[in-house]
């Protein structure tokens, strides 16, 4: 299985990268709302990805945040989803508002989006609706324990802003360090620090 993938992006479209690893170049397939916070062609990246074997072939998708694994993982659990559709789904709405939808069992909002019927509408919320409801309040869990993680990405953000940097390359550094640091919490300080030295050395 592989879990990552960190290589030089030589190629990307709104459905598929190739990412450079000595020598070897690996076709993701991604997400449109993947593809829009991607690097620029030639720039190092790290991401995410899930192996999806069959018979005749082995395919890998990419991700860049964990949260939209984590989704695209569950939507595939999904009897008569697939991975494209899945894909689809993802590149369709955030990871936050499908959540909403699916909790809300809002059907018709739910059908707005691509390859999404009234059938695979009322079978994403029956079979999402407790695995869902266990993620949001594990996550709810999880931001009051590490002094709410949203409100320390939000502030490092905003503070990256006002030094000059643009707000697409703020939210991606941060949210690069967020996802890498080892540590289940961090300081809005360091947080802040090691984003400059991010982007400082791109």
């Amino acid at each position: 299985m592989i879990s990552f993938i960190k290589g030089i992006l030589v190629d990307k479209n709104p459905t598929f990268i190739t990412i450079e690893v000595n020598g070897i170049g690996f076709h993701i397939f991604i997400s449109f709302s993947t593809f829009e916070k991607l690097a620029e062609i030639g720039s190092e990246i790290k991401i995410l990805t899930h192996m999806h074997v069959k018979e005749d072939s082995i395919t890998l998708y990419g991700f860049l945040y964990p949260e939209e694994l984590s989704l695209f993982q569950m939507l595939i659990e999904v009897s008569g989803i697939g991975p494209r559709t899945a894909i689809g789904i993802i590149s369709g709405t955030t990871v936050n508002d499908f959540h909403n939808l699916i909790l809300n069992k809002n059907y018709s909002r739910l059908t707005t989006i691509p390859n999404i019927g009234k059938k695979t509408a009322e079978r994403l919320v029956l079979e999402l609706y407790d695995k869902v409801s266990k993620n949001m309040l594990k996550t709810s869990s999880d931001t009051k324990s590490s002094g709410s993680n949203f409100e320390i990405r939000s502030e490092a953000v905003q503070a990256l802003c006002s030094l000059g940097f643009s707000r697409q390359v703020a939210e991606k550094s941060v949210a690069n360090i967020l996802m890498t640091n080892s540590s289940p919490t961090i300081s809005l300080e360091e947080l802040i620090k090691q984003a400059l030295k991010s982007v400082a050395g791109n």
